[in-house]
């Protein structure tokens, strides 16, 4: 057994990314001997179900087949001090990673990505604060950047902007009421962030 085993093994234990069993069959590269896979078999069912990957002593990313379909439905990603990052899953558990829920960040907010067309493009993401639903930003035309952008407060929505040129930030807003019917409709035609209220005309007052 590689001298690196042990030591790797049981901080994956600690980290959650393995169960205790039989010691996981691991592979070097060829040229460097360093570590670069490490398979599992969670379960203990004769199978492999987890597979980590190492650039030597660092962990990368692992995934796992948790349901015992032959399909990964859950893929981690680390930094380079071995903290993780994000965890990818496949919404519709077919295989496909969709999702993304990432950690929290230094301003207490994690977020969830979604490719809603499922080819690995984002353009819808969820923002919470705690459980707190606070954003909502999404990508309707399909040019690769955001053009809604929701926000909410105490699971109210608040607001709604909208880029309805293509510049890549809001024009304009509505804004909603307490009772959430009542919309205020303001307008930033130049793009400065200033939104000024739209007047209805005299016939429609």
């Amino acid at each position: 057994m590689h001298p690196a085993i042990p030591a790797l093994f049981a901080t994956l234990i600690s980290a959650g990314c393995v169960a205790t069993g039989p010691v996981p069959s691991a592979s070097y590269d060829a040229s460097t001997q360093r570590l670069v896979q490490m398979v599992s078999d969670l379960d203990h069912d004769g199978r492999p179900d987890h597979w980590a990957y190492f650039d030597g002593a660092r962990l990368l990313r692992a995934e796992t087949d948790a349901d015992g379909d032959g399909r990964i439905d859950r893929w981690e990603y680390f930094d380079g001090s071995g903290a993780l990052l994000r965890v990818g899953t496949a919404s519709r558990g077919d295989g496909v990673e969709d999702e993304w829920a990432w950690a929290e960040d230094a301003s207490a907010e994690r977020r969830i990505d979604r490719s809603t067309a499922r080819d690995g493009v984002i353009d819808r993401r969820d923002v919470y604060r705690g459980e707190a639903l606070v954003r909502v930003e999404a990508d309707t035309s399909g040019n690769g950047r955001f053009d809604t952008w929701q926000v909410f407060e105490d699971g109210r929505l608040l607001e709604v902007r909208l880029d309805t040129t293509g510049r890549g930030r809001p024009d304009r807003r509505l804004r909603y009421g307490a009772n959430g019917q009542d919309v205020t409709l303001e307008t930033d035609p130049d793009g400065d962030g200033v939104f000024t209220p739209v007047r209805p005309a005299p016939s429609e007052r």
